[in-house]
């Protein structure tokens, strides 16, 4: 019986499952960072300087939980549809990137607009 998945199919899956493990703690990690870059600037209340509790029960495991989700989501795809392990790692990264970025850029300070 000839197999089409090589020599050591128990290697590849467990190649496999260590590249998603790699890309979930590396999508936490860069949740956890866009969290607390942007929970200091949030933290201090707008109304009589009370403090914002939804940066620590919404905002905190929203950037875990999609931090996680987002490339561990992109490695899937990336896993079923090509074989090149390069290319996983770049569409994990690109995600990771992508979601810094976005989740930095909804967290910006609001510009202050000057009147004419």
């Amino acid at each position: 019986m000839t197999t089409t998945r090589g020599k050591h199919p128990e290697a590849e899956g467990r190649a496999e499952t260590t590249g998603g493990c790699l890309s979930a703690a590396l999508g936490g990690a860069a949740g956890l960072g866009s969290w607390a870059v942007a929970a200091p600037r949030r933290w201090p209340g707008e109304f009589e300087t009370s403090p914002n509790w939804s940066v620590l029960y919404l905002d905190f495991p929203a950037m875990l939980l999609l931090g996680i989700a987002l490339p561990l989501l992109a490695w899937t795809v990336a896993a079923r549809t090509t074989s090149s392990p390069a290319l996983r790692a770049g569409a994990v990264l690109l995600t990771t990137t992508l979601f810094v970025a976005a989740a930095l850029g909804w967290y910006a300070p609001a510009r202050t607009t000057t009147p004419l």
